[in-house]
């Protein structure tokens, strides 16, 4: 074998695999880490602009080569730069709002001109603008926005909310200052706000609300500012129950408590005169206080709804809601004369709680008037009474916490506006529309075009939040028109549906988009309402809007724990599931209220098992959920099969269909209008929002009678679950009827009441429930003496 042969070689050394793998990942760690510097050098330099929460832009500031910027007054000297991005708050630099990062450079070697051109331009471009902006010659970024959003085109509705702004004199900063309660606050944000709120209802489960009302242990809740019989939560409505409540027991110390300033709103409130006349029964204002509050007055007021394949219904009717009252006047005049009988008003002042004792409930305050322009009130303080009335509205926290924050069972939703031009003119002169329908069920988008979001801090958005869907479901229109005391071409216009809060149901913004499409077919105009604008033959004074909430299991029902804790008005449930409630459904039971809340001062019977027969069940209440049902429009494409079974869409189905709702309303008051020869005095109640069971049953039977092809169709379109029900309380609604008649009898009464005269609360409780079958029944209603009946109109 030769020497040198390859067995006999030494062997060549050869890398490992494992030393192989080694060197690869030191090269690629390497090269890694090399980029990773490369790029955060570059990013360090580069000035990147830094989005901040409302529109402003931050940039990067080099402290080592950028001490001009630092010295200059741009950014305070007294700041200390550190290793983390500092973020200069607003007002910081030259009291003006300009957000500034600084950060820290590892290297003092470090300079900015070793950058590329376009970069160090850059960079230098927005260090000379930041300068600049420093020594006021030159707009922030916010503000070139705002004046670049000033020339943007609008949409109708921002636009027409601008336009009432300008009218009313209000920025929309400002509407704090506007009245409270609903359609209160009529700025632009404002909708925003409620249109946040109205998704978050419809969007998300609802959760247990934070604890308001709490039982504390001992006979005394703690020490308070001042000591009441009676403190009423919530002054706008409840003024009125209080001075009620003063005239009828003048020795009766009552208090108000209102989140704002007690004041009315400039638009006026429309009620009968029947209904009116409570003021001065009660003692709330005289004959004369009144009547200067009345602003306005005309008849008549049309109910119709037009249906393309029948004929329709159109009447006019005389004295309901035909009278414009001044919420201000009305209220200011209250307010003054229930401070001269001795009664207490704490105004701006917030409740943050309330804890009941074995003794007395105490209401836990504070002041939200700046410090200067309290009088001798401080921030926080408590207020310690017999009884807590809560008239604070459909949103109470008593009411939310009391029904463990369920979601409503329905929902009138309210867009509208007040507005003047040479186009109302001739319609004033017509009257009002008490509820007008003139469009079949349509399919209508959840959100608006160009929908604008609000956040949770204020800030807005195009970007819809992530629980937000733009799905579509069925809606049917109706309307309601009134003059406005404020001028002969002045008109309050209501554009309204009945619904569930399903999460495909029209956001506010959506229905005023609806709202401005159908105005001109309503109001029988030629042109567009972005016409009429232009040409100046139409100015929105005040837009308005709401969502009114109601419960089938009405009137509210506190825990048995809750002693000394009743309601009035919308707070407690009284409202019409088809009203929207308010001063309305105040005074409608302001007799029932104020009799029982007197007797149970008078008597000390405030205990829960007591305070529970003021807020009774009332079956002709209970029964107008079923036409709540009957008038609103069911949701489709929604994946659920039941749904489509039992309430299949009206859009689906033959011609009659998308008219059923109005073909259901058109036959049902035209029935109940025949039933008395035309003279109105079974429609007249129902229009009232009082439910008899005469003129409901007389109707239905009539449309049985006489058009029982129409009787599926309804079955179909409200459900066998809901009719099951308005069956139970009809029922009941008869009992009533004819406990209240027997009970009637006067000598009955009194024997009754001689026979419990020995057990007060026997007493306090039997006249509870003589109001209660009186109201359950529809007995309270009184109608307009000398009332002219309803006309029928051909249109």
């Amino acid at each position: 074998m030769s020497a040198f042969s390859r067995s006999s070689c030494p062997p060549r050394s050869r890398p490992s695999q494992r030393w192989r793998l080694r060197c690869l990942f030191s090269i690629g760690t390497g090269l890694v880490l090399a980029t990773g510097a490369l790029l955060g050098k570059v990013s360090r330099l580069y000035p990147v602009p830094q989005p901040i929460p409302n529109g402003n832009f931050g940039v990067d500031v080099d402290p080592v080569h950028d001490e001009g910027i630092l010295g200059s007054g741009l950014i305070p000297s007294r700041l200390s730069v550190g290793r983390q991005p500092t973020l200069l708050q607003p007002g910081m630099i030259s009291s003006r709002d300009a957000y500034v990062k600084v950060r820290s450079r590892r290297s003092p070697k470090f300079d900015s001109r070793s950058l590329h051109p376009l970069f160090r331009k850059y960079r230098y471009d927005m260090l000379a603008e930041m300068r600049a902006y420093a020594e006021g010659k030159t707009e922030s970024l916010a503000e070139k926005e705002e004046s670049s959003s000033a020339t943007r085109q609008l949409s109708l509705t921002e636009r027409a909310f601008r336009q009432a702004d300008e009218f009313q004199g209000l920025l929309a900063e400002k509407d704090v200052t506007q009245a409270s309660g609903a359609g209160g606050v009529t700025s632009y944000k404002g909708l925003l706000r409620a249109d946040a709120l109205w998704s978050l209802l419809r969007n998300t489960e609802t959760k247990q609300p934070p604890e308001f009302v709490r039982r504390v242990r001992g006979a005394d809740a703690g020490t308070s500012l001042d000591e009441y019989d009676a403190v009423i939560c919530g002054g706008t409505l409840g003024i009125f129950a209080a001075m009620a409540l003063k005239s009828k027991s003048p020795n009766l110390n009552i208090a108000v408590v209102e989140r704002g300033e007690l004041r009315g709103r400039d638009q006026d409130w429309n009620i009968a005169r029947s209904e009116l006349a409570r003021i001065v029964e009660y003692g709330i204002l005289s004959r004369e206080e009144l009547e200067e509050a009345i602003a306005i007055e005309f008849n008549p007021m049309r109910v119709g709804f037009k249906t393309p394949t029948e004929k329709g219904f159109s009447v006019d009717v005389q004295d309901v809601l035909n009278v414009g009252v001044s919420p201000k006047k009305l209220i200011e005049s209250t307010k003054q004369r229930f401070l001269k009988a001795g009664g207490s008003i704490y105004e701006k002042v917030s409740i943050e709680g309330i804890d009941i004792a074995e003794k007395g409930v105490t209401v836990k305050c504070s002041s939200l008037a700046p410090e200067k322009d309290r009088t001798n009130l401080p921030g926080t303080f408590s207020l310690s009474a017999r009884l807590i009335i809560d008239a604070m509205g459909g949103g109470s926290p008593l009411a939310k916490q009391a029904r463990s924050g369920k979601k409503p069972d329905g929902v009138c939703i309210v867009v509208g506006s007040c507005a003047r031009g040479d186009v109302f003119e001739e319609k004033n002169k017509e009257g009002g529309d008490l509820i007008y329908s003139f469009t079949p069920v349509v399919k209508v988008p959840t959100l608006a075009d160009g929908e604008t979001f609000m956040s949770k801090d204020g800030s807005t958005s195009s970007k819809p939040p992530p629980f937000s869907r733009n799905s579509s479901s069925e809606m049917q229109y109706f309307w309601e028109a009134f003059p406005a005391s404020s001028g002969p071409t002045d008109r309050t216009t209501y554009m309204f549906a009945y619904l569930d809060t399903h999460p495909s149901r029209p956001s506010l913004q959506r229905m005023f988009q609806e709202y401005f499409k159908l105005l001109p077919e309503y109001q029988g105009w030629n042109g567009s309402v972005e016409e009429l604008m232009d040409a100046d033959r139409l100015q929105f004074t005040r837009m308005l809007f709401a969502t009114f909430p109601s419960y089938a299991d009405s009137p509210i029902q506190y825990p048995r724990s809750w002693d000394r804790i009743t309601s009035i008005g919308d707070a407690s449930g009284v409202q019409s599931p088809l009203s929207f409630g308010g001063f309305g459904a105040l005074l409608r039971h302001l007799p029932r209220s104020v009799n029982g809340i007197s007797d149970s001062l008078d008597k000390d019977l405030v205990d829960r098992d007591s305070l529970d027969s003021l807020s009774p069940y009332l079956p002709n209440l209970a029964s107008t959920w079923m036409m709540q049902r009957s008038m609103s429009a069911p949701v489709t494409d929604d994946g659920n099969m039941m749904l489509d079974i039992f309430r299949p869409s009206l859009l689906a189905q033959s011609s009659q269909g998308p008219n059923l709702i109005a073909s259901i309303l058109a036959n049902t008051f035209e029935q109940m209008l025949d039933l008395d020869k035309g003279k109105g005095d079974k429609l007249q109640p129902f229009l009232q929002d009082v439910v008899q069971p005469d003129g409901l049953l007389g109707s239905l039977a009539s449309i049985v009678a006489k058009k029982p092809q129409s009787v599926p169709g309804i079955i179909r379109h409200v459900g066998p679950g809901p009719i099951a029900e308005w069956v139970k309380h009809v029922s009941f609604m008869l009992l009533y009827a004819l406990g209240n008649s027997v009970l009637s009898e006067r000598n009955l009464r009194d024997q009754i009441s001689r026979a419990l005269e020995n057990d007060p609360k026997a007493v306090f409780k039997f006249n509870r429930l003589l109001e209660a079958l009186e109201y359950g029944s529809g007995g309270d209603f009184e109608s307009e003496p000398g009332r002219q009946p309803p006309s029928v109109r051909q249109e």
